[in-house]
């Protein structure tokens, strides 16, 4: 079975109740998450080992996320540091109104991590499948250097590796643009999960009106040659409590699409990314020759992550399965 290693940084998140604004909240929803554990925490619920690398601070928070991740059956790699963990603020939207997240996440531990801090060689030793996403580097050039220095010693490892490219404009802030970084790191991905939208401020690779997506896709394995597959999720009709959720997959030859679901009465949609991340990963181990069948569970998994709460998607592979299958929501499993 591939084992499987994650990096990034985990967030406490506080939400208020009942779809109140932050300026209404008097308590708030707790959970822990983001990106990359959430990629972590789906995949060990599919069955896969995995391990996840990020730092926490010595106190009872720090300790409560790891014992979180370990609860979905991930093995957390933790360098204990520093004095907080980063937090982030969701403010759920509804209707036309949009959700709202605001970060506090300055002087974490994890924003301390440098490199040469993490033994890369001994963790990669059992592992055969990587993956990273934008955040990491958007966060500061101190983190963006380690993420390469887990990509150089992944790559000569020989280890596939994936990357969500999760553009957030609002991480970016210290002094270097998306696309002055991100292309370097790109260069040893496998596998990448982008829109056509992140082209010029991701990549640095100009588009023009009349490109098809399918050019376009063609433009990003000319620059960056070791890619081999790209995938993109697509929202349509979306407000905030309702989508239609779709996804393609290109390959260098086909440009495959997936079925589209109609996604009512959302629940919650963040992590909804990472669901279809952990989602492709698994297709692509599972079925390496049947990029449909792969792409199709990835949508599934997306879909159901809508109706579940917080940032993990606590569908089983199973459940998952059976959405694909055309047994979606309108009966009751008995």
């Amino acid at each position: 079975m591939s084992r499987i290693a994650t990096f990034g940084e985990i967030l406490l998140r506080l939400s208020p109740p009942s779809h109140l604004r932050l300026t209404q909240a008097t308590s708030f929803d707790l959970y822990y998450g983001c990106a990359e554990a959430n990629v972590a925490a789906s995949l060990a619920k599919f069955g896969f080992p995995v391990k996840f690398i990020t730092a926490v601070p010595p106190n009872e928070l720090g300790e409560s996320s790891l014992s979180m991740l370990r609860s979905f059956g991930v093995e957390p790699i933790a360098k204990i540091q520093g004095k907080r963990l980063g937090i982030y603020y969701f403010e759920q939207g509804a209707s036309e109104r949009p959700g709202k997240v605001v970060y506090d996440r300055e002087d974490s531990s994890f924003s301390m991590l440098r490199k040469g801090m993490i033994d890369w060689e001994t963790i990669f030793e059992d592992v055969d499948w990587f993956h990273w996403s934008g955040i990491t580097p958007s966060l500061s050039l101190e983190l963006a250097e380690l993420c390469e220095e887990a990509l150089e010693v992944a790559s000569r490892k020989g280890l596939t590796i994936s990357a969500d490219m999760n553009y957030r404009p609002t991480l970016w802030n210290y002094g270097k643009k998306a696309n002055e970084i991100m292309p370097n790191l790109i260069q040893y991905c496998d596998l990448l999960l982008g829109g056509i939208h992140e082209s010029e401020i991701v990549l640095g690779i100009e588009v023009n009106h009349q490109d098809t997506e399918e050019e376009i896709f063609q433009k990003w394995m000319k620059a960056f040659p070791k890619l081999k597959t790209i995938v993109t999720t697509k929202r349509l009709h979306a407000n905030a409590s309702s989508n239609g959720v779709s996804a393609e997959f290109y390959n260098g030859k086909d440009l495959l699409k997936s079925k589209e679901y109609n996604v009512s009465h959302i629940i919650d949609r963040i992590g909804a990314g990472d669901a279809f991340m952990a989602g492709i990963i698994y297709g692509m181990i599972t079925w390496p020759e049947n990029h449909q069948k792969a792409l199709e569970f990835a949508v599934a998994a997306t879909c159901l992550k809508h109706s579940i709460s917080g940032d993990i998607n606590l569908s089983s592979a199973e459940e998952i399965k059976a959405l694909m299958s055309g047994k979606g929501g309108g009966r009751v499993s008995r």
